[in-house]
């Protein structure tokens, strides 16, 4: 069982390299700003580009411009720490948009390959109504990748084939918390001894695993979270909820005023610990593009790897932007220096954070992408839903040669 540090602990964290002032640039762009233009595909996007016919297009320093000019990734909610090594492809002076909650900018000299000139980043879940990136990466041509947990891939590949090139995080973050003066769980199979309503997103898939193990039941699950506290706070904590251990855990713990009006300690358990070894937020692309960025994804593959690699050395600029960025979006999903603070240090200590067994900064383990295909296939037939045939399918490590570790 894991146990979050008191807030008592957390002033004693002021110097640690995430506290520091939210960025001006993006606090004062607000919604007069707009993400840079989409270019044109029949022009700039090499999966439109028939080499056999058309020149290779140069960029002004006579290098081919192999990957799309304007790089565009679709993420699975709102700006947060755990997405930083995607936010650090741009740093901290991009531009928040939020008429349609994009971050934009040109793309870091560190990370500049294959002629890409800007990157977009695009905020997910309710930002988009709940639209999954699988339909959005499906529909939307300008949409080079999508952050896909692997679990999800495995079905998603099957209906629309697509494939993970690279993961952001080497451990899932997503957990499910509960009040302990209320709930007494010790083990996974306590969850459902405990009778308590879990509360969490439609469509989970490590809800759907413990439902097919017994570890709760089918009549405990309440699939109409929307990721915000109101419930929690409105009937005291009284059920068990889906969250992030790097985010929530000190929420509710510090910020959030759930229980006799004031915050309150919870206790959690990590998708991992409850036998779920997922991968979060792959980086996806859709399998009808692999051929056509073959040549893009050698370099970028291992750039964005890069990326990950600097933003986790010093997570600083970019988590202090993300503040920024959140507060110009101006919803409900806010962040701070502190929580920051907190969030890295669990991603370090639960290895969130860890380099892949290859030494790299980027690959899929195939020993556990094979056992988490293999819960998927019958999780997925329990549901009616089909799954790839193998692993292999929906995910690639080829494109990770060359990446850096940590």
């Amino acid at each position: 069982m894991k146990r979050s540090r008191k807030a008592t602990a957390l002033a004693l964290l002021a110097g640690f390299s995430l506290v520091a002032a939210a960025c001006g640039d993006d606090e004062e762009s607000g919604s007069d700003t707009t993400a840079p233009a989409a270019t044109d595909p029949a022009t700039t996007d090499p999966a439109t580009t028939d080499p056999a016919t058309t020149e290779p297009m140069t960029t002004d320093g006579g290098e081919e411009a192999i990957c799309p000019t304007n790089l565009v990734i679709q993420t699975d909610w709102w700006p947060e720490l755990e997405h930083g090594g995607t936010y650090q492809l741009i740093g901290p002076d991009g531009t928040a948009d939020a008429a349609n909650f994009i971050y934009s900018g040109p793309i870091a000299d560190a990370y500049k390959v294959g002629g890409i000139e800007t990157v977009e980043i695009r905020a997910g879940g309710d930002a988009v109504g709940f639209t999954p990136v699988a339909s959005l990466l499906e529909t939307d041509d300008d949409i080079t990748f999508g952050y896909i947990n692997l679990s999800d891939v495995f079905a998603d590949a099957a209906r629309v084939p697509m494939v993970a090139v690279a993961k952001t995080l080497d451990q899932d973050p997503q957990m499910l918390m509960w009040d302990p003066a209320q709930l007494d769980i010790s083990t996974p199979a306590d969850i459902g001894a405990s009778g308590a309503e879990v509360l969490h997103f439609d469509g989970v898939a490590y809800v759907d695993y413990l439902i097919a193990k017994g570890d709760m039941s089918a009549d405990q699950s309440n699939p109409s979270y929307g990721g915000a506290p109101d419930t929690w706070v409105a009937q005291g904590g009284n059920f068990i909820q889906q969250g992030f251990a790097t985010n929530e855990v000190y929420k509710y713990e510090n910020e959030i005023a759930w229980k006799d009006g004031a915050p309150a300690p919870v206790d959690y358990f990590t998708v991992k610990d409850m036998g779920f070894d997922n991968y979060a937020a792959a980086m996806v692309v859709r399998a009808d593009k692999i051929e056509a960025l073959d040549a893009c994804l050698r370099v970028l593959v291992p750039a964005m790897a890069q990326a990950w690699v600097d933003y986790l050395a010093d997570p600083t600029p970019v988590t202090d932007a993300l503040i920024s960025v959140n507060e110009t979006y101006d919803t409900y999903w806010q962040i701070s220096a502190d929580l920051n603070t907190r969030g890295i240090e669990i991603l370090e200590e639960e290895g969130f954070g860890s380099n892949s067994p290859d030494g790299t900064y980027c690959s899929f383990d195939p020993a556990r992408a094979e056992t988490l295909h293999e819960i998927m296939v019958d999780v997925n037939e329990n549901k009616g839903v089909d799954s790839v045939e193998a692993a292999t399918d929906a995910y690639t490590n080829e494109y990770c040669e060359g990446a850096p570790g940590r």
